[in-house]
């Protein structure tokens, strides 16, 4: 007798043969197949959640696309969902809308705060989010020996993680001097992961040949056409970000132009408000054609690319055989989704949230000093940039910024001044602070700024906006300080509400929350503040201490 999934595919094949209807038959069509660069008009059979055929079915139910584009489901080949505030819940509600059907996160910041019981709750919760969600396993847990946060992830925990059922490789390996200089715990986890994909980070990245060498598959971290370029040659896949916190399509779109056969687009981080008002893959694709991509070849980097990448072969295409993971576009200059279909997937329903993951700030955090050395030099933070400048102690002006440990062990802070952020008054705090996710605030008055922590450690984590004693806005984020669970548009409302409220005291960043959550991440240069001190990336080594 045969098994369920060969029942399955026997009938798949007596649609395909017209012996018996379809479970679905999309009509006027203008179907896209990216494998042969093809626009044709014809029915497609669906049957058991996967494509059958195209040409002419019959059907038990008709979807009618009246001339509107079939295109496959995008897919986002390196996202942090946590970077979007949102619950994996609620981040598919946000991104099915704009045809996205599949992604492959990278959860290294919940692991960070929660070990492997966060990488469990988010392939758990992406199960029942009405998404495909896979997952790569956090190699970098902390992102380098300079990091403290809550857990260490060693070889075992990455072969375990990778055991996994939706685990699909080894995520982003950012600590490329480890790799480089032969680092024992690096080089452990790299064999944990050997015949696995493995993702790569090489911010700064000195030898691109070296780090390939290791065994790395791919990288997001290029910046300039010949760091693109350099990936390429060295047999790297190329995934180009256009996310929140850092856009380099425009930068990279002359390399893009040429059609490189191993490349993808990401959107790395992309935090609630950019995904609800101006959309996920839809608006990365708009800006590619924009900057002068072939509309066909640019939806190729977010279907057919991204599932071949990672082995999943049955996805990224509209053809017999693959699962039926489609949306309906009315063109391929806009792009923007009338239907958006997964395939089986699982009614969505709220996960309960993980224990631990607040704000515990350690017994005499008031006390500690605030005080940045006279000759230290000033963090100059960029827009829409991940890459700090180093810039001179006489730099003015500046605020101050106080990076707390908030995982419960010890009280600590590292402060440091910042030029580009244009506070003048106030403070600015969150709870998200890339990777090990302690409590960074920004202000220009210490007893706002402590004030700012303490009202952020109230709401077990979140972002807040304060002045004189009196909070302005709050966002709050009860999941492991890094998510809501609220609906999309609500967060996105207090997200506004806490930007708004930065700008009134002088905050210039477009994206201030996504921008300073990027300060103390200390594998991408130059400059990044830790509860340890501020730490010179180029260099390897904190300025100065705590103070």
């Amino acid at each position: 007798m045969p098994d369920a999934q060969t029942r399955s595919r026997q009938r798949l094949v007596q649609v395909a043969q017209g012996h018996e209807q379809a479970d679905l038959v999309i009509r006027n069509a203008r179907v896209v197949l990216v494998q042969t660069g093809e626009v044709v008009q014809a029915d497609v059979a669906v049957a058991e959640g996967r494509f059958a055929g195209l040409g002419s079915y019959r059907g038990h139910e008709i979807l009618d696309a009246q001339g509107q584009y079939l295109v496959p489901g995008f897919m986002d080949a390196h996202v942090h969902i946590e970077s979007s505030l949102l619950t994996p819940r609620r981040f598919a509600q946000a991104v099915t809308a704009h045809g996205t059907t599949s992604v492959v996160c990278e959860p290294h910041e919940i692991v960070n705060v929660l070990g492997v019981t966060g990488l469990e709750w988010m392939l758990a919760a992406g199960r029942e989010s009405g998404l495909r969600v896979y997952a790569s396993c956090p190699s970098s847990v902390p992102a380098s020996p300079f990091e403290s946060g809550a857990h260490r992830l060693n070889a075992q925990d990455i072969q375990d993680g990778l055991a996994r059922e939706g685990v699909l490789g080894l995520a982003e390996v950012m600590n490329w001097p480890g790799v480089l200089g032969g680092d024992a715990q690096v080089w452990s986890i790299l064999a944990a992961a050997r015949g696995k994909r493995v993702d790569g980070h090489g911010s700064g990245l000195p030898d691109v040949n070296a780090y390939a060498s290791a065994g790395i598959h791919s990288d997001h971290e290029a910046v300039t056409e010949d760091e693109a370029r350099a990936r390429l040659r060295a047999g790297l896949w190329l995934m180009v970000r256009d996310g929140s916190g850092a856009r380099n399509l425009e930068a990279l779109a002359p390399v893009l132009r040429e059609k490189p056969r191993r490349a993808m687009l990401v959107t790395d981080d992309t935090d609630a408000r950019e995904l609800v008002q101006d959309g996920h893959l839809d608006r990365v694709l708009r800006n590619a054609v924009r900057c002068g991509l072939d509309p066909l070849y640019a939806l190729a980097l977010v279907t057919m690319h991204p599932a071949e990448y990672w082995g999943l072969h049955d996805l990224g295409l509209i053809a017999p055989g693959y699962r039926a993971d489609f949306a309906l576009v009315r063109d391929l200059q806009d792009w923007r989704a009338t239907h958006t279909h997964v395939a089986d997937a699982r009614p969505t329903r709220a996960m309960a949230a993980p224990e631990g993951g607040g704000v515990d700030l350690g017994h005499g955090w008031r006390e500690l000093f605030l005080g940045v050395p006279e000759t230290s030099p000033v963090m100059g933070v960029q827009a829409e940039q991940i890459v700090t400048l180093k810039l001179p102690s006489s730099t003015a002006p500046t605020v101050k910024l106080a990076s707390y440990a908030r995982h419960g062990q010890g009280a600590r802070v590292g402060t440091a001044r910042a030029a580009g952020i244009g506070l003048t008054r106030g403070a600015l705090g969150l709870s998200v602070q890339h990777d090990a996710h302690h409590l960074l605030i920004a202000g220009a008055d210490d007893d706002d700024i402590r004030f700012c922590a303490q009202t952020i450690a109230d709401m077990g984590g979140g972002a807040a906006v304060v002045l004189r004693g009196e909070v302005l806005a709050r966002l709050p984020l009860p999941v492991a300080g890094l998510m809501s669970d609220l609906e999309p548009a609500e967060v996105v409302r207090q997200q506004q509400e806490v930007e708004e409220a930065a700008r009134s005291l002088g905050c210039t960043l477009p994206n201030a929350l996504i921008t300073l959550s990027f300060l103390g991440l200390t594998v991408i240069p130059s400059l990044k503040v830790t509860p340890d001190g501020l730490f010179d990336v180029e260099d390897q080594k904190f300025v100065h201490g705590q103070q």
